[in-house]
């Protein structure tokens, strides 16, 4: 839900003047009854059904529920959410119970009702006896001490179980409390912050911009800063407060699954809502990171936005601060939503097994996504509609609010029922349950939770807080239930989920079982199961983790070392440094969810991480690989950042590279750090290489956005701009000016009038555009149209002129707007002279006003003459000229691009998947490739490729070498060349060849060479379709070049690669040569070749311009293992043809050459009595005297 508060008048009429006295008698009261037909629902899986179980008067406004082990269901309403009272007793929770368990509840009644309760309370979850209602300020637990679902004071029970969230009338607030397979309680609550004492003594405290600012920066009493919103875990005793994940704006509800994992939905600000796996102790990047005290919005690039940005649908990256070391990727996100109640399925009752569902008021329906383990990550994948309204019922009142799964396996769907998610307008709603189509009637399980036999079956039960509390008994029980437990487990054998319930316990109830448990940790085939095994061994055995840590550090289960490396946190640096550096040999360098693994490793020792690992393990920053970067990056200590500048100043990297890394400088952990980090990239700034603006303009936002020590101003003090700096002239039109003759050395003088807002050739104030290169692409006229109607046209990025008048001060401040934030009340301020203020516009009790014209003086305002114009112009079109410029009109960029550019990637081996070479045919040292060209074979970029752009530097090094790059090789042909079948692929081929190679084909083969040349072909192989560009080869098939630009032996050679909507263009050495068009298929592998001469690779970048997803896996190619010949009968040298050899080793090894002329080595991968078979499916046999070969020639002995 959504904090605002709306009078809507009208509907409120229908809402009784007077409270009512009670619950009962509220439900008394005459009212139309409302709700969604059945009819207007439809599925995304049709072989569910969906049937209302309980409607007003039985529940009104339902927002949370939970079933309880006989079936009943304990719900909370929202009666008067954001109303007022309407009831005077207070607000209620309500039971529901099916008696006969046929589909249809047929009674409610009250549990209890107070004044306390929140307007609408949150969360409540069951554990037998003891229900859990979310309230806040409060954890409230009433046991039932009677068992009669009605609290009876003086016989039952109330406990304030945690108390200390803040902001009652908020609903970034206190959440449901939800089981866990350890039988611990998880909760979470939103960003308006907490401050929680418990009774074991700790102290828990977080605080955000967005709420309790007097929370930010306090240390909690574990030492640690927090941001809110959180989740976090507590035994049902209340002892053990611990955080699991921090920085989220308002995750409504979250749940744990049987292996441990937290997942939760995050609410949008405005359209970035979220679902999400919460890695424990992960900063889910809402807030400022360290603690809370800055919106997004105040930090928000220019580059970050995508195109096409709007309030309504956007993605920016700046949301959940992706770009920042220490912010954990943020899942799937899926726009503008409000989600509420969420359950992840892990049983198979309604054929929905591994499904995570999560309800959205604002999208009015259920969301469903299958989330998956994969590389060190629970990838959430893309979300569906799981219950939605038809298109033709859009309109109707649906907004569910809660999902929870019955004993029985059924599902339940609450429905507030109300034309808005921000106040309760229309007091009626229903509860519908979901089953499957085919199904017989599901029957409600038996749950005795005093008898051991049916707690340890209860452990199956669908619903979660059910077989949690069977897991928290069956603990308490210790050691007498390991038989039953143990036995349980072999049950279930195969069912990982089931298994993993079992590992949770049996890790809890003694010796005998923490060994069982261990046996599953050392199971290298079920990688879920290890990671459950530790994650129950730390739980129950925490004095033992560092241990287990040390033994299964170089585990090859990624998703094992990850839960170690989260397992270091607050683990001294001296006890744990061969763990770091086993988990930093297991990074690949890539993989931003290990490296956020790793970062929770490091905290509270990232100095001695890097002093005494990183910087040993890669002393040379200025040939570092992403490995090395990564790590440096997500440290940011202040070696690291010395060593990242040495990295970039020395690489160059193209500008999407240098954000990310430059984003390390925006991160501090003092002001001298701050301040450091200020002085070293206002100093790359002036480096020649980074003169292009998009490095400028990326500097320039770090500096003033994220490196400010800017304090929120109550504006006690006016920023004014004047209306005119001279006495007003009058101008003439444009075009008149126009004709006049302008004088550039005049026209510098008069540009000292612009220097008050502008910079030119580095003179001036910042306030307006840099204008150094501005009239360079324009005429006299367009440049004085704009000097003398300035309010035609506002530059971008200077589009925002406000004026802010302060109610409370009387101050008015006047400036370019930038990073507006409503949440925070705050908006950074441009002011004249160029200073950028932090204006705290809500607390100082001001008006924005949007101006439509520009902060820019006219011409006539300035004192311009007309000569003044035409001499300012004449100059205006002179500055920048000193400038390297060699853009195109039409894209802005350099063609062909300079490959630093936005989106281009720098390639190296890391990005390669080898596909039929051996092992040493390549070798990489960071992006420079070394050949050997044996075998003939090809290496593919790691994923397919639909349009992008190709940049790399290629050179020889053997006269008449051959070599090449395939555009767009198809999956097909690169499985049989993985499989060992075949050594080149199906694609469009980019020849890469010596300019010697047509003398030598012409003396080798008796023919000229005329179908082929040095200089860059572009041509298909297999059966790929292409229209070449002229000139054409005599085949028809191959475009020839039409330059001859190509370099010789020993010489580097550039190619740049553009290949979109089925065509291909290539330029060699800077010079567009030769292509084709009409290829189909146009999506595929980037490969590079080996074949037959040794050849280098350097300066490889590529700018993906689409998104291609292929769900196809291609295996990479292991080599077969070497098969000796040793006594084999075709041992020898073997002659045929015209000159051609094959010796046959006894080593396995064949070698191929052409009189004294060395043309390949081959290994024997298998052999019979009269027969071998080389690698690439060579196949030799001897008959008789004769060896074949291939089947082709017949070769004799020499």
């Amino acid at each position: 839900m959504i904090q605002h508060s709306f009078l809507l008048f009208a509907l409120i009429l229908s809402v009784p003047l007077s409270a009512a006295p009670s619950r009962e008698a509220f439900a008394l009261e005459e009212r139309a009854v409302s709700g969604i037909p059945i009819e207007a629902f439809e599925f995304g899986d049709q072989n569910l059904k969906i049937e209302l179980w309980a409607r007003s008067p039985m529940i009104f406004s339902p927002v949370a529920m939970d079933f309880d082990a006989k079936g009943r269901l304990w719900t909370t309403e929202g009666i008067d959410y954001q109303r007022g009272m309407r009831i005077k007793e207070g607000r209620s929770i309500i039971v529901l119970q099916d008696k006969d368990w046929d589909g249809q509840a047929d009674s409610s009644h009250v549990f209890v009702t107070e004044k306390e309760i929140r307007h609408a309370a949150l969360g409540i979850a069951v554990f037998d006896n003891r229900i859990v209602l979310s309230s806040t300020p409060s954890i409230i637990v009433y046991t039932d001490v009677n068992r009669n679902a009605i609290f009876d004071e003086g016989v039952d029970k109330r406990e304030v179980f945690l108390t200390g969230f803040r902001d009652a009338s908020h609903d970034h607030t206190l959440h449901a409390v939800v089981g866990a397979p350890s039988g611990q309680w998880h909760f979470s609550y939103g960003n308006r912050g907490a401050d929680i004492k418990t009774k074991d003594g700790r102290h828990h405290i977080s605080g955000c911009y967005y709420g309790y600012s007097d929370g930010i920066g306090k240390e909690s009493s574990d030492g640690e800063v927090y941001v809110g919103g959180m989740t976090m875990r507590v035994n049902p005793d209340g002892t053990g407060l611990t955080p699991t994940g921090e920085n989220m704006r308002n995750t409504h509800d979250m749940f744990v699954s049987s292996f441990g994992d937290i997942y939760q939905s995050d609410n949008d600000d405005p359209a970035h809502a979220r679902i999400s796996w919460v890695m424990e102790h992960a900063n889910m990047g809402y807030a400022d990171l360290t603690d809370g005290s800055r919106s997004w919005e105040e930090v928000a690039k220019s580059w970050e936005e995508p195109v096409g940005w709007s309030k309504g649908l956007r993605f920016s990256r700046s949301h959940w601060r992706e770009n920042y070391p220490g912010a954990f990727p943020p899942g799937t996100i899926y726009g503008a939503g409000s989600p509420t109640g969420n359950v992840l399925i892990e049983d198979d009752t309604l054929g929905l097994a591994g499904t995570y569902l999560v309800a959205c008021m604002v999208r009015k329906e259920v969301m469903a996504v299958t989330p998956k383990w994969k590389d060190a990550q629970i990838e959430i994948g893309d979300h569906r509609p799981f219950i939605r309204l038809k298109r033709d019922r859009k309109g109707e009142f649906f907004l569910p609010t809660d999902l929870a799964l019955a004993p029985d396996g059924s599902l339940f769907l609450s429905d507030f029922y109300n034309d808005t998610s921000r106040g309760t307008n229309q007091v009626s709603g229903s509860i519908y349950r979901i089953t499957r189509k085919d199904q017989k009637p599901l029957v409600l399980p038996q749950v005795n939770f005093s008898n051991t036999s049916e707690l340890v079956q209860a452990m199956k039960n669908p619903a979660v807080n059910i077989r949690t509390h069977a897991a928290h008994l069956l603990t308490k029980k210790g050691k007498e239930v390991f038989e039953p437990v143990d036995e349980f487990l072999k049950e279930v054998a195969g069912d990982t989920v089931l298994q993993s319930r079992a590992l949770w316990v049996l890790g809890q109830i003694g010796k005998k079982g923490k060994q069982q448990v261990a046996k599953y940790l050392e199971d290298t085939k079920n990688e879920k199961l290890q990671v459950v095994a530790y994650r129950a061994l730390r739980h129950a055995d925490p004095m033992g983790t560092l241990a287990r840590a040390k033994d299964y550090a170089d585990s090859k289960n990624l998703f094992l070392r990850r839960e170690i490396a989260l397992s270091l946190r607050g683990v001294a640096f001296e006890d744990c440094r061969s763990i770091l550096e086993s988990l930093i040999d297991g990074y690949d360098g890539i993989n931003r969810f290990y490296l956020e693994a790793l970062g929770v490793a490091f905290h509270g020792k990232e100095e001695r991480v890097y002093d005494e690992i990183v910087a040993k393990h890669f002393p040379k920053p200025s040939s570092w690989a992403w490995k090395a970067k990564n790590l440096a990056w997500r440290l940011h200590t202040p070696e690291a950042i010395l060593d990242l500048d040495l990295c970039i100043r020395a690489q160059k990297p193209p500008v999407d590279e240098f954000r990310l890394l430059a984003m390390a400088f925006a991160s501090f952990r003092s002001d001298e750090e701050r301040k450091d980090r200020v002085d070293r990239l206002k100093a790359i700034a002036q480096l020649s290489e980074f003169s292009a603006e998009y490095y400028q303009v990326t500097i320039e936002e770090i500096v003033e956005k994220d490196l400010n020590d800017l304090k929120g101003e109550l504006m006690e003090t006016s920023y004014l701009i004047p209306e005119q700096l001279s006495q007003l002239t009058k101008v003439s039109k444009p075009n008149e000016i126009a004709q006049l003759k302008g004088d550039a050395i005049r026209g510098k003088a008069v540009a000292a009038k612009c220097y008050l807002c502008h910079k030119m050739e580095g003179i001036g104030v910042g306030f307006g555009p840099n204008l150094t290169h501005w009239g360079k692409e324009r005429t006299v006229e367009e440049i004085v149209r704009e000097i003398v109607y300035p309010d035609e046209k506002l530059a971008h990025g200077y589009d925002k002129p406000v004026r802010l008048v302060s109610r409370k001060t009387g101050e008015t401040a006047e400036g370019l707007l930038s990073n507006y934030s409503w949440h925070a009340g705050s908006l950074k301020l441009k002011v004249l002279g160029g200073q950028t203020r932090k204006i705290l516009f809500r607390r100082a009790g001001a008006k924005i006003e949007y101006l439509k014209e520009s902060w820019m003086p006219s011409a006539s305002e300035m004192g311009m003459s007309d000569q003044d114009l035409a001499d300012l112009a004449v100059y205006m079109q002179s500055t920048g000229s000193g400038d390297k410029d060699s853009t195109s009109a039409d894209s802005g960029e350099p063609v062909p691009p300079t490959g630093n550019e936005p989106g281009w990637k720098v390639v190296t081996g890391d990005d390669f998947v080898n596909v039929n070479c051996f092992p040493d045919t390549w070798h990489w040292e960071g992006g420079h490739a070394y050949c050997t060209g044996k075998p003939t074979g090809v290496i593919r970029y790691r994923k397919p490729l639909e349009n992008f752009e190709l940049m790399l530097e290629w050179m020889h090094k053997k006269n008449a070498g051959n070599s090449g790059v395939f555009i767009w090789a198809t999956p097909q042909s690169i499985s049989k060349l993985a499989a060992g079948h075949g050594r080149l692929p199906h694609g469009i081929e980019v020849q890469v060849l010596d300019l010697g190679y047509a003398e030598q084909y012409t003396k080798r083969h008796k023919k000229p060479a005329d179908w082929f040349t040095s200089h860059g072909d572009v041509f298909p192989v297999g059966p790929v379709k292409m229209s070449p560009f002229p000139p054409v080869a005599p085949n028809g098939k191959r475009s020839f070049p039409s330059k001859e630009t190509t370099k010789g032996i020993h010489q580097w050679n550039h190619y740049y690669v553009r290949a979109v909507d089925g065509e291909v263009r290539l330029w060699v050495n800077g010079e567009e040569v030769s292509g084709g068009d009409g290829i189909e298929p146009a999506s595929g592998y980037l490969c590079l070749e080996s074949e037959g001469a040794p050849v280098e690779f350097r300066n490889i970048r590529l700018r993906p311009l689409s998104t291609f997803e292929d769900a196809s896996e291609i295996p990479a190619f292991v080599p077969p293992t070497p098969v000796k010949l040793n006594g084999h009968p075709a041992l020898g040298v073997w002659k045929y043809l015209n000159g051609y050899t094959r010796e046959v080793g006894e080593d396995g090894l064949v070698t191929l050459r052409l009189g004294k002329e060395l043309i390949w080595k081959r290994r024997c991968i298998s052999k019979s009595e009269n027969e071998f078979v080389l690698d690439g499916n060579l196949v030799h046999k001897l008959i008789g005297d004769t060896l074949d070969i291939e089947g082709k020639y017949q070769a004799v002995r020499e």
